[in-house]
């Protein structure tokens, strides 16, 4: 089998592409899998970076005025040739769309071209991408119950985000606490805001240190590309790094607070992770609100705005859930309860099942 999957922009939606391609390549080693993307953002780092074959575009979204969207088109128009070019090349036996605009003319041309197609949407509300090629796709793989009311219902089989399979995998490594300094024997709480770190929040999460009890440890992921310099200083029991493993953090931590976007998400309930979530408030249609509702509503998260963030209630929520391993423990079991752990195992089946009849 030949596999074309188009993904790009974030890493929401690079990375479940990847897992797939990942967990495919494990089950079926005989898979050719090539990525389309587009030629200047991450995905055309990462995944040649992983060693997969990797065609790029030149394409704009569709955000801003009249001129912008006039823009968009006619790199759509251009693109739309070029994807028509690449399949007549490869002759893909199905093409997977995983979100963002990049992946328009990749399934539109696969489309046309009579090429079975599936799309994949990560979050609670699905992005303007998927909801305009939903009529095109053979399948849609959703996440959330949610998205059974906003494409063809008769298309959309929620089996997760592949993401999660690969998170589902995660074995707790305690050389990562020890490394930065920390006593893996007593209990950590994590901080994990992404890459890009949040200016605002770590600032609140800076004000936040010296009011945590003392009988937990705190390992802050500042991120690599976060301008916010912290004020605090690492001491013995508070860490401040740029980066950490992310799934093996989860596994591990007693606590977790992180954004809510749809990886994390899927992750959180993979590994069965107790977490208060802080939604990014900088998204399309406030998603990032809507997922975390999913796992505070089954009472596996807590969930603080933005807009109501401050250090005192950062804090008090922190050592408050850290006060109460029982309310922890059951945390954990209704993220786990939760979680779907074969998304990409029901995905290659389904692939198969298109490409097969």
């Amino acid at each position: 089998m030949k596999v074309m999957i188009a993904t790009g922009g974030t890493g929401g939606h690079i990375y479940p592409a990847m897992a797939l391609a990942e967990i495919l390549k494990k089950e079926k080693p005989e898979t050719e899998i090539v990525f389309f993307g587009t030629n200047d953002r991450m995905e055309s780092k990462v995944i040649p970076q992983a060693g997969y074959r990797f065609y790029g575009a030149s394409m704009t979204g569709m955000n801003g005025g009249i001129s912008a969207k006039v823009k968009s088109a006619a790199s759509l128009i251009k693109a739309g040739g070029y994807c028509r070019r690449i399949l007549k090349k490869e002759k893909p036996d199905i093409c997977i769309g995983f979100g963002n605009y990049i992946s328009v003319p990749l399934i539109k041309a696969a489309k046309r071209m009579h090429i079975p197609v599936m799309i994949h949407e990560q979050n609670s509300f699905a992005g303007k991408a998927n909801r305009f090629l939903a009529n095109d796709a053979d399948v849609i793989v959703g996440c959330y119950e949610s998205n059974l009311e906003q494409m063809p219902k008769e298309k959309v089989r929620l089996y997760g985000n592949p993401q999660a399979s690969l998170a589902a995998l995660t074995e707790f490594d305690p050389s990562e606490i020890e490394k930065n300094g920390l006593d893996p024997k007593i209990p950590f709480v994590v901080f994990m805001m992404g890459s890009l770190g949040s200016e605002s929040v770590s600032e609140v999460i800076d004000q936040a240190c010296s009011l945590f009890d003392d009988s937990f440890q705190v390992i802050i992921a500042a991120g690599t590309s976060n301008d916010y310099e912290f004020k605090y200083e690492s001491d013995e029991r508070i860490r401040i790094v740029p980066y950490v493993d992310g799934k093996n953090m989860l596994k591990g931590c007693a606590l977790a607070v992180t954004r809510a976007g749809a990886t994390t998400m899927a992750e959180l309930g993979a590994i069965g992770c107790a977490s208060v979530l802080i939604p990014s408030p900088y998204v399309p249609n406030n998603h990032q609100v809507i997922n975390a509702l999913e796992l505070v509503r089954r009472d596996a998260a807590v969930m603080i705005e933005e807009k109501d963030l401050t250090a005192e209630k950062l804090a008090d929520t922190v050592n408050s859930l850290m006060r109460d391993p029982e309310k922890l423990d059951q945390m954990r079991k209704n993220a786990y309860a939760a979680g779907q752990r074969d998304a990409a195992e029901k995905m290659i089946a389904c692939m198969e099942e298109l490409v097969n009849g």
